[in-house]
């Protein structure tokens, strides 16, 4: 594997015809990579006399958000920017922005991050920029086949607040079989990473996970200027606050995109230096997966599209290990299974998840992590230990009450866990996992109240 010196963020381009964004990236001006991003949509209409300076400083942002994804193949301590200069509080953004959306990446490859990430204005002239201004009151929300966005969509819908969905990336075959559900337009937003990427990574580069969420909000901040957009909703819950483990000075947290510290630190970026008219925030900070579960099971009409699963979601096709919408033994369905369970019949277990993964004993290593018996929290988008404790006892209960054998992962519950706490410490979890925080959110008060009364029924 070939050092580099520097990664260079060399140059990013926008053409208003076309609506695509082109961007230049560089190893040492030796290695380069060109990524293109796609905003033109059938049944959409951008906006009229827009504004080529704002274009060019939103295109600046998603150079900066998407280079992440080559410069983790050999990280440098500088990256230098080549077409744009950065003040000193917008480097610190950025460095805590890459140092923390990489913390998985460092940890699994063994890399300090201590010193790398620093980014270098290639010329400290400042170059003038402008803030844009909206007033449609539209929504944009992401749109995933996962539960969490499709109960957002299903609030709004219910609410009759004036919505459009969005995808990004690849038009995946479950992105159009949710979107059967949702009769609302949807905005695809399609991008070619550039395939010297993959290639690199056939050649011993490092490579690991990159949160998406990060990168999206970034182009959804373009999206809401071309189309007119005043809210992007997203669907992130509390549970995602919680870090996986620790390394060096930082929280490792697989989900670090998807956290409130993140969602703050973006919102407060965002007004300052791209828009204030914007807002960007998740409907479902306010709680946990658990409670979302509990409250997403009466919107059956979802139950046999929704997916659970990334072992069908890769962006090089013969990756996946399975075409199915879940694969039944990856951390993301067995949680999803296990926040499930007590909330739904034994027919819904077989409409969603086609057998009881409690059942399987080859599972035991995965649970036990699940349930912080042993190892770390997996990295993937899990919820919380404490979420699947409570999850199995409220099942567990169910099971004793109807004197129902007790499968064999409920085995290792009763072995491990349950036998170590008390009724009034489930009671106490109940409290605390089933409960909606309404004092940690960034929704705009002017569209909170509709939304309140679907929280609390």
């Amino acid at each position: 594997m070939e050092k580099f010196n520097k990664f260079i963020i060399k140059s990013s381009q926008f053409d208003e015809k076309s609506l695509k964004a082109i961007f230049n990236f560089s190893f040492d001006d030796n290695i380069f990579f060109v990524e293109e991003i796609d905003f033109a949509c059938k049944w959409f209409d951008v906006q009229k006399n827009m504004d080529q300076s704002i274009l060019d400083w939103l295109v600046f942002h998603m150079s900066i958000a998407l280079a992440i994804s080559y410069y983790k193949l050999c990280p440098t301590r500088e990256i230098v920017l080549e077409n744009w200069s950065l003040d000193d509080k917008q480097k610190e953004f950025w460095r805590k922005f890459y140092i923390n959306w990489l913390g998985e990446y460092f940890f699994r490859n063994k890399i300090s991050p201590l010193n790398l990430c620093y980014f270098v204005n290639y010329d400290n002239r400042k170059k003038e920029y402008k803030k844009f201004n909206i007033d449609s009151q539209k929504a944009l929300v992401t749109l995933w086949w996962w539960k969490d966005s499709l109960f957002v969509s299903q609030i709004f819908e219910d609410t009759w607040l004036k919505f459009d969905t969005c995808t990004f990336g690849k038009d995946y075959v479950l992105h159009n079989s949710v979107g059967d559900r949702i009769w609302v337009p949807r905005l695809v937003i399609n991008r070619k990473i550039d395939s010297k990427l993959f290639d690199m990574n056939q050649q011993w580069y490092y490579n690991w996970h990159v949160p998406i969420t990060g990168i999206i909000a970034f182009v959804l901040e373009m999206a809401a200027y071309l189309y007119g957009y005043n809210y992007i909703v997203l669907a992130n819950e509390k549970s995602s606050n919680e870090p996986n483990t620790y390394m060096d000075w930082i929280a490792i947290n697989h989900q670090y995109s998807k956290s409130f510290e993140f969602e703050k630190d973006f919102d407060r970026y965002v007004n300052n230096y791209i828009s204030s008219d914007v807002k960007y925030f998740s409907l479902l900070r306010w709680m946990y997966e658990i409670r979302i579960a509990r409250d997403f099971i009466k919107y059956w009409k979802y139950f046999d599209v929704f997916s659970s699963c990334n072992n069908n979601f890769k962006i090089i096709e013969q990756n996946k290990t399975t075409n199915d919408r879940r694969c039944c033994k990856c951390p993301k369905c067995a949680f999803v299974y296990s926040i499930f369970r007590p909330f739904i019949d034994d027919e819904q277990v077989k409409i969603i998840f086609w057998k009881e993964l409690y059942k399987d004993g080859w599972l035991d290593n995965l649970f036990k992590e699940l349930l912080g018996i042993s190892g770390i929290k997996p990295f993937e988008c899990v919820g919380t230990n404490e979420e699947v404790v409570l999850a199995m006892y409220m099942y567990y209960k169910k099971l004793k009450e109807n004197n129902i054998e007790i499968p064999f992962i409920l085995k290792i519950f009763e072995k491990e866990i349950l036998s170590n706490m008390t009724k009034s410490d489930f009671i106490d979890l109940e409290k605390k996992l089933l409960n909606v925080y309404l004092d940690e959110d960034l929704i705009p008060e002017n569209i909170k109240l509709n939304f309140l009364g679907k929280i609390w029924k």
